[in-house]
């Protein structure tokens, strides 16, 4: 969890990414109208198709603006950033949040949380399959984020941009809101070594202010990182059904490798289940509002395309990063 906090710094690093102004013009449709009324176009090459050309050749940055809508439409990496946290416990988001609080009550109080603990205590050599979960729960975010946002700069593609910008946005809400939540409840993790009464400590939370940390307890970081990179882009591309296969298998694979590595010492089953249903609810949102976001640019700028009001650029696109600290 500690490392993830470098998320919030590489995120601030973002200043600006920018790109050339444009150079070229399309064609432009001619004045006189056909006999149908409408005007007539000059015929696009496969090259100037302008669903490829709104989505890959326009101009590129953090705050993408389209000429066409007044400036009206963004791609930015804090776009709607306030607006995105409440409305992830608005309408029925608010019921994610409130079955993760009921199961976390249902798994203590009915001692699935205890054993759990204690099947994975006694067979330890299960928890060696979820080891990997120390390189995927915690570095998921940087990965997937960096990855996006790299390919988007040397592909110059909008639309990949979007999906970047959702995954490092909701991994910075979700590691705000995953900290808060550990900061007031202090629930110790399943510490074996040092305690011989599991079953008590299963049902010890320690409510008030840092009683227990921010790096260990209640809701499960690991987890919460790695839903929220996961709805965030099953969201964004709604229609993928691989990656809604590969994504929540792998938050199935976090859910079993936090409870169950070290004897089930990292965290109690119930930590994982509460992580997944509010980190839900974040990247979800995060991710439709990207989509919407994405969406509106592309139909504004293949509008203006077929208009003749738009003018992509066709050179290089260049990206400069300034770290300031």
């Amino acid at each position: 969890m500690g490392n993830r906090l470098v998320l919030a710094i590489f995120a601030a690093s973002l200043v600006s990414i920018s790109s050339r102004p444009a150079s070229a013009q399309f064609l432009r449709p001619e004045s006189a109208g056909n006999a149908h009324g409408f005007a007539s176009l000059q015929p696009f090459t496969p090259s100037e198709d302008p669903a490829f050309i709104a989505r890959k050749n326009t101009p590129l940055s953090l705050a993408s603006t389209n000429p066409a809508s007044g400036g009206g439409t963004q791609l930015d990496l804090v776009g709607n950033f306030g607006g995105n946290i409440l409305d992830s416990f608005r309408g029925d988001n608010i019921y994610l949040h409130l079955t993760a609080a009921a199961s976390t009550f249902l798994l203590v109080a009915g001692g699935i949380d205890y054993d759990v603990e204690h099947y994975f205590n006694s067979n330890p050599d299960i928890g060696n399959y979820g080891k990997a979960v120390f390189i995927t729960g915690q570095y998921l975010p940087f990965i997937v984020g960096g990855s996006l946002l790299m390919y988007a700069g040397a592909s110059e593609n909008k639309e990949v941009l979007g999906a970047s910008f959702a995954v490092i946005q909701a991994s910075i809400i979700e590691l705000m809101y995953n900290t808060a939540l550990k900061a007031i409840t202090g629930r110790p993790g399943p510490d074996w070594r040092h305690n011989s009464d599991m079953e008590s400590l299963s049902k010890t939370f320690r409510f008030g202010f840092l009683r227990g940390g921010v790096f260990w307890g209640w809701p499960s970081g690991h987890t919460a990182a790695t839903m929220a990179v996961v709805s965030a882009l099953t969201n964004y591309y709604p229609n993928s059904t691989w990656l809604k296969v590969a994504g929540f298998s792998l938050v199935a694979y976090t859910m079993f490798a936090v409870s169950s590595v070290n004897r089930g010492g990292m965290h109690w089953f119930s930590d994982a289940v509460a992580a997944a249903l509010m980190s839900y609810a974040i990247g979800s949102t995060v991710g439709k509002y990207y989509r919407s976001v994405y969406n509106r640019i592309a139909s504004q700028e293949a509008a203006a395309i077929v208009n003749g009001t738009l003018s992509p650029s066709t050179t290089p696109m260049s990206i400069g990063f300034s770290f300031n600290f």
